[in-house]
């Protein structure tokens, strides 16, 4: 695998021993404490498919023939972010117990990821090249996200995101950092080895260092909260649980974030998206501007929407939760109040609820 040094220099003797990871070498992950599949597994499909692929419609040799996980070692991926066209060539190295997968920050740069907590894909580097083509894609710009319209074969660490420039690479902050940090002091008023002291260098590739040890990759927390919360309610109730217990973030803030930024733009985007959906027949897939006055598609199928009331009004309660909540500023609530109003002209309002006289008491 190209690993014969650790990063001391010494020859690998001990499985303890820690290695530096070369930029374009990803861990990926095996978790086994979320709902979602096994990296190894879903790859191992799709390898079996490929290979039929090659066999069965191209009278070619099968390309993978893997029987075990440790049969994905060695083989390349790309890496491609959401909302992105470029991937970049990476080698599978191995498998972790974690969530994420790990990689150089090179190659997290490179994908537009800064480890926030956004997802990224992993593609089978054979599947990109044999079944990708930019005639299964419409013409709408929209559509030339998410697609490997662009392949990087070599990370050039120069030409990567900026912002892994002022990553440090020491093994060791100075005592200067702390007697600054005790001042307030500005992070650029403490010179620290970084990236950009060796860009272009032989340097610039390995040798970054670390400043804590670790017994294991795979202590910690395996799988995020966001996954394992089922609700969108919960979601919110949890992260601004974390909120209230930190006292380098005022909550009130939080939670004006958490609308602005993303609860009302999508709240307004998915009613807009509603009013210009298409519809869809359940048998033939046909798709409609308007739905046929006879109610049915032509084959006689059942039409549906393309867009769903669900997918519009699921980040409301969440947002009026936290707008009363927090006592956030008049004019957020006059806008989410105008905004709910709208839905409402759309779907109608909610139904008063019968309860129960038990309901009433505590």
């Amino acid at each position: 695998m190209g690993y014969d040094r650790d990063i001391y220099g010494k020859e690998f003797v001990d499985k303890k021993q820690i290695l530096e990871i070369k930029i374009q070498d990803i861990i990926l992950p095996s978790c086994e404490d979320t709902l979602d599949e096994k990296a190894e597994d879903v790859l191992m499909n799709v390898m079996g498919f490929i290979d039929d692929c090659l066999e069965k419609l191209y009278g070619l040799k099968r390309f993978y023939n893997v029987k075990k996980t440790e049969d994905l070692v060695g083989h390349l991926i790309m890496g491609l972010s959401p909302h992105t066209s470029a991937g970049v060539i990476g080698r599978v190295i191995g498998f972790s117990k974690t969530q994420g997968f790990y990689t150089h920050p090179y190659f997290h740069c490179l994908m537009r990821r800064d480890c926030d907590g956004d997802e990224a894909g992993i593609v089978l580097l054979m599947d990109v090249l044999l079944n990708f083509s930019r005639y299964y894609i419409p013409d709408h710009r929209g559509a030339k996200q998410d697609e490997p319209l662009v392949l990087s074969s070599k990370i050039i660490p120069s030409e990567v995101d900026d912002m892994v420039f002022d990553m440090d690479i020491v093994d060791k902050y100075p005592l200067e950092l702390y007697e600054a940090a005790l001042e307030y002091k500005n992070p650029w008023d403490v010179k620290i080895k970084t990236v950009k002291d060796v860009l272009n260098t032989p340097a610039e590739f390995d040798g970054f260092g670390f400043t804590h040890n670790v017994s294991s990759i795979n202590k910690g927390v395996m799988c995020s909260s966001y996954k394992t919360i089922p609700a969108m309610m919960d979601k919110v109730e949890a992260q601004m649980k974390v909120a209230d217990k930190v006292r380098a973030v005022q909550e009130s803030d939080v939670a004006r974030l958490v609308i602005e930024r993303h609860f009302i733009r999508d709240l307004k985007g998915n009613l807009r998206k509603f009013s210009m959906q298409q519809f869809r027949c359940v048998d033939c897939n046909e798709k409609y501007r308007r739905p046929p006055l006879i109610g049915r598609c032509k084959c006689g199928g059942r039409i549906i929407f393309t867009i769903s009331e669900g997918s519009v009004v699921k980040y409301l309660e969440p947002s009026l939760f936290l707008a009363e909540k927090y006592n956030l500023p008049t004019y957020l609530k006059q806008n989410l109040e105008l905004t709910k109003r709208r839905i409402e002209s759309v779907f109608g309002k909610e139904k008063d609820k019968q309860k129960g006289l038990r309901d009433w008491f505590k």
